[in-house]
């Protein structure tokens, strides 16, 4: 996952997508041309070294001079062609951007803006494309002077031949001979059309050695099928950071949640709450420390065997292209009764009987044809239906209403009493009625006890972020109430 935040979407498609039809259709027709150029080079070379073996003199120098030119044309025009990848991937990003947000585009009228963008990165990536079809021109130019060169010496050579040689083997001469001095320029620059598409090779080959996560099974570490039982979770001198070079984010954490319990976490940003639940995750893995649940260390056993016992609910509802029920049951373990409960309980249930096929029912791409609010309860009936120990809110109810958020809440409440639920607070009432508070400040545990207790402490941070929370609620209702009352005024006046 590490890898995908850090690389933009636009190289990934420049590699599966030009540098992979690079490697598919043209290096096997360049490979192709290489060897038929020098299967007929070599062939009229044997022929004119019995027929003309004079025209050798001229030849040699000319062929090693055109080696020379290839020798010094190629380390740019590598270079040129390693740039033109690079410059590609910003057209494609944009490109991408531009049509999954073209409403958004199209309604501020911001049309202008984005086409300027898009030819101003166009013309980033056709001055290096120039600069390409430029230097093979000039490759091309000294290679054909060589040949015509040669093939014009070659001539010399064959009318200054005895008077007695025959017409037929002087006219064979001069043939070959052309024919010798094109293909030395065809061997030679089809060679270097080859290299320019090797790039795309090369290309590959950095994304095929990227690092791939840990193993999904690991045999001797396998936990009991009952793991977790009480989901308590232990963390211990934690420290975490996303690449080597980059400081730590979390930097030394050390706290328990307790089993059946529920625990909110509240920070301001960059105090390292979505690192803690993509470490949980193995999402990224600790530089130090080690996080316990039940008595088994996550980091020893497989990334299946970990995620698969813990439920989330995140905060971008994500629905796949397919039915409800391959959404709900991507790995088809449940029977059609589980999943009907599942959509009850979280009150779906209702508007999937409305339609005509059900469980059946379509789901375009990224789940388009569903609102954000129905997508956060499909969310909801995946963790409803695996009934995890350990369950997960990352600022799940930031993406919808009020009432939807209301909705989660009792769902979860009502129906994980028993299990343990570590939420993310986007809105800090929503850890109210949590067991403990966990506040975290720059990577390390400021606060942790009760929402109770914690309010006690005026002087606490969870008491000003509350503080500051309420303000900001109030300043906005006042802001909304003038605004309401300004345009009754108006309305009024118009009246």
């Amino acid at each position: 996952m590490s890898f995908f935040d850090a690389t933009p979407s636009g190289r990934i498609l420049n590699r599966a997508s030009t540098d992979q039809s690079a490697v598919d259709m043209r290096i096997p027709y360049q490979v192709g041309s290489v060897a038929i150029s020098m299967i007929q080079l070599l062939g009229i070379s044997a022929v004119m070294s019995q027929v003309a073996w004079q025209v050798f003199i001229v030849f040699i120098p000319a062929i090693a001079a055109c080696i020379w030119y290839q020798q010094y044309y190629l380390p740019s025009a590598r270079e040129l062609s390693r740039l033109v990848g690079v410059c590609k991937a910003p057209v494609i990003q944009h490109f991408a951007e531009t049509i999954s947000g073209s409403t958004t585009v199209r309604s501020f009228d911001h049309q202008s803006r984005f086409q300027e963008t898009n030819m101003n990165l166009t013309d980033a990536y056709s001055r290096p494309a120039f600069h390409v079809a430029g230097s093979m021109e000039w490759l091309c130019f000294r290679l054909d002077i060589f040949s015509c060169l040669t093939f014009a010496f070659s001539l010399f050579f064959l009318i200054s031949f005895p008077e007695g040689i025959n017409p037929a083997i002087a006219g064979l001469a001069v043939t070959y001979g052309l024919n010798l001095n094109v293909l030395q320029a065809m061997v030679i620059w089809n060679i270097c059309s080859l290299e320019n598409e090797m790039i795309s090779v090369e290309r590959i080959l950095q994304y095929m050695s990227t690092p791939s996560e840990p193993p999904l099974v690991v045999d001797e570490n396998r936990p009991d099928p009952s793991w977790p039982s009480h989901g308590e979770v232990d963390i211990c001198n934690l420290q975490v950071r996303y690449t080597p070079h980059m400081p730590l984010v979390l930097r030394g954490l050390t706290c328990t949640f307790p089993g059946g319990k529920k625990t909110g976490i509240v920070g301001r940003t960059g105090s390292g709450k979505s690192t803690l639940i993509q470490t949980i995750f193995r999402i990224v893995e600790p530089a130090a420390g080690q996080i316990v649940i039940d008595g088994i260390n996550i980091s020893l056993i497989g990334l299946h065997n970990l995620r698969s016992r813990i439920s989330i609910i995140p905060q971008d509802p994500t629905m796949f292209e397919g039915t409800v029920r391959s959404n709900l049951d991507p790995l088809e373990e449940y029977t059609d009764d589980q999943i009907w409960e599942a959509l009850d309980k979280c009150q779906l249930g209702d508007e999937v009987r409305k339609k005509e096929e059900k469980l059946d029912s379509t789901v375009t791409e990224n789940g388009e044809n569903w609102s954000m609010g129905q997508r956060q309860l499909v969310c909801l009936g995946r963790v409803l239906l695996k009934k995890s120990k350990v369950l997960v809110l990352d600022e799940a109810t930031a993406s919808v209403d009020t009432a939807t958020d209301n909705l989660i809440q009792q769902t979860i409440r009502q129906h994980f009493f028993d299990s343990t639920v570590i939420t993310i607070a986007h809105r800090i009432t929503s850890v109210f009625d949590s067991d403990m508070v966990l506040v975290l400040s720059h990577g390390l545990v400021e606060e942790y006890d009760s929402p109770a207790r914690l309010l006690e402490n005026k002087s606490s941070s969870f008491a000003q972020l509350v503080a500051e929370y309420s303000a900001r609620s109030n300043s906005s209702f006042q802001k909304l109430t003038e605004i309401n009352s300004d345009s009754s005024q108006t309305t009024v006046h118009l009246s």
